[in-house]
């Protein structure tokens, strides 16, 4: 895979994913990406583990966070 690559929505166990914050950064680099955004739903708690290890790794990271949303239905 080029180097050039980056996944800029995954999820990790502080939300609905199925790794922990810093098992995903090493998946992510394992599988050639450039960068990747850690984006769980409505908490920000696995970011601080998950920038530390991307920058043990040298993988470019954006902090994000997928925040929920409603919107009431007519009638």
């Amino acid at each position: 895979m080029p180097d050039h690559f980056v996944d800029l929505h995954t999820h990790s166990t502080a939300s609905d994913g199925t790794l922990a914050p810093a098992a995903l950064m090493r998946a992510a680099h394992a599988a050639g990406l450039a960068g990747i955004a850690l984006t769980d739903h409505d908490t920000g708690n696995g970011l601080k583990e998950a920038a530390a290890e991307a920058a043990k790794l040298g993988l470019r990271f954006v902090p994000g966070i997928e925040i929920s949303a409603d919107w009431p239905s007519p009638g």
